[in-house]
């Protein structure tokens, strides 16, 4: 018979709730990217026409960092979760680890980033120090949503809150930006020094903020990965540095999780459409509209305004319905949005400016409710790797989506540079040949109303819902207290199959996800 009896951690985690001061807290790791910000919208266009590198030698450089990253990515999310094992873990727990380190690595290698009249090297290893640091704070903050609370309702309001901070910071980016610009001027390589150095030092006050608001998963030897069962049945700690070997195993095994796989088709072509936008939207309003730099800023800000409201919109449809069904809501009207804005390209008609901000809003629309969707269901993810091996690996799966994600948008940007040299972009220039601007121009339409068409069909397929999360829930505590796998109820092992991809009996460690010496999926025991 199935067993009632509760799990003590479990059961006093799923009962807490978290403050809305702790929720805005959450929030404040958006809200620190201001910095990224700069990074995105202006450090490219800053190489180009400042420095006069060549969009081939800025995009190999752009390029070469994103690898280093998503190679590290997996290894912190590894180590991630093997951090108990050290005094430091214990102390400071398994994710805020990361973060103190991350956190003023990044700070310093930002400033860097932005100090005029050094060499092309000296750039390309300051930017290799940036993207050594960045994985550090970006794994660690995927695992915090899954961390902090496991009820669908709050992690839906995490969501919500979280991108609500994004937004805002684009919008406190984009209007300071504008005030610097008037003051200091737009032509002037000074300004972007003073922009970075006021940027990096609100980013640091939102990190510090962040840091004193998440909190982890309590405690459970059962799911510590340190931890395995010797045949004596005495437990024993393994020492995650000779485990390194295993990171490659557990990125490759990741994607045979079924609800992973699907998830990470949605969200890769959300991020790439987003990616692919941040790397030439300067360049496509500024060459293909002909409106001028400020006007990028002004543009960013009406459409940050405005998603504030296709927010809270969005965090009240996922919490009602499911993230997959916001993903489409949101992809289809992009996709109009997107046309459009290659009709008016092409046209020009008169008030370019207002079309412009009336666009990006439409736009920012679609933009809201994808974010929304893949950011509600990412924090499930961990939810489902642990029917399958009965362990908590928020790292792992933080590391691998970080990877993938580097690595398409790597693949983008170095895609996008080689096209745009093809076309013969030329830097340091006021205009472009007629060929740039047509390729601008597709480049910024066509592409991503094809990356929302897959993600939109994707999210058919993906069942994480809020009833079978539950469900999924309730047999993990179920087991984890003790319960028999002969018992499980017809629907459970139908929920689980489902969202697995799993034979119910080869879940809860009867598998080859973590452990790669087993020759294939078998039964160890069905208790």
């Amino acid at each position: 018979m199935e067993t009632n009896t509760p799990n003590p951690v479990a059961a006093s985690f799923e009962d807490k709730k978290l403050s809305w001061w702790t929720k805005a807290g959450f929030s404040c790791y958006q809200l620190g990217n201001v910095a990224d910000f700069m990074i995105t919208t202006w450090l490219m266009y800053y190489y180009t026409t400042f420095f006069g590198m060549s969009i081939i030698l800025t995009t190999m450089i752009f390029t070469i960092g994103k690898v280093i990253s998503s190679v590290l990515s997996p290894v912190y999310g590894f180590i991630s979760d093997r951090l108990y094992l050290t005094r430091f873990g214990r102390r400071f727990g398994r994710r805020k680890s990361l973060l103190l380190i991350g956190i003023p690595l990044k700070c310093i290698s930002f400033v860097l980033l932005w100090v005029p009249g050094l060499s092309t090297f000296a750039y390309f290893t300051i930017f290799l120090l940036f993207h050594l640091t960045t994985p550090l704070l970006s794994t660690a903050y995927l695992t915090f949503m899954s961390e902090m609370t496991q009820d669908s309702k709050q992690r839906a309001q995490l969501a919500g809150i979280n991108q609500a901070g994004g937004t805002i910071s684009g919008i406190i980016a984009s209007l300071l930006i504008i005030w610097l610009f008037k003051i200091f001027g737009e032509d002037k390589q000074s300004t972007y020094f003073i922009s970075a150095m006021i940027y990096i030092a609100i980013t640091l006050i939102f990190y510090i903020i962040f840091y004193f608001s998440v909190s982890e998963r309590p405690y459970d030897v059962s799911t510590d990965l340190n931890i395995v069962e010797s045949k004596s049945n005495e437990k024993t700690p393994t020492n995650p540095l000779k485990s390194l070997g295993e990171v490659f195993w557990n990125f490759i095994s990741a994607m045979r999780l079924k609800s992973f796989a699907i998830y990470f088709g949605m969200y890769i072509c959300e991020q790439m459409f987003r990616s692919l936008r941040g790397t030439i939207n300067t360049y496509f309003i500024v060459f293909a509209l002909l409106l001028t730099p400020t006007s990028v800023a002004s543009s960013t800000t009406v459409g940050y305004v405005f998603g504030i409201l296709f927010i809270i919109f969005f965090a009240w449809l996922t919490q009602k319905t499911n993230g997959s069904f916001t993903y489409r809501v949101a992809a289809y009207p992009a996709i109009v949005t997107l046309f459009v804005i290659l009709v008016v390209a092409f046209v020009h008609p008169p008030h370019m400016v207002l079309w412009w901000i009336v666009l990006i809003t439409c736009l920012n629309f679609g933009i809201a409710g994808v974010v929304n969707s893949t950011q509600y269901l990412f924090s499930f993810i961990p939810d489902v790797d642990e029917m399958v091996t009965s362990k908590r690996r928020e790292g792992q799966y933080a590391g691998v989506q970080s990877t993938l994600d580097l690595l398409f948008s790597t693949l983008e940007s170095l895609a996008i540079g080689l096209i745009l040299q093809a076309v013969h972009f030329a830097s340091k220039a006021t205009t472009q040949p007629p060929l740039v601007v047509h390729t601008l121009i597709y480049l910024y339409t066509i592409v991503p109303i094809v990356l929302l068409l897959m993600g939109a069909i994707c999210s058919h397929f993906l069942k994480l819902d809020d009833q079978h999360h539950k469900i999924l829930l309730n047999e993990v505590i179920r087991l984890r207290s003790g319960g028999s796998m002969k018992d499980v109820t017809p629907e459970t092992r139908e929920t689980v199959e489902s969202l697995t991809g799993f034979k119910y009996e080869n879940c809860w460690g009867n598998n080859r996800l973590i452990d790669f010496s087993r020759k294939s999926d078998s039964i160890v025991e069905v208790s």
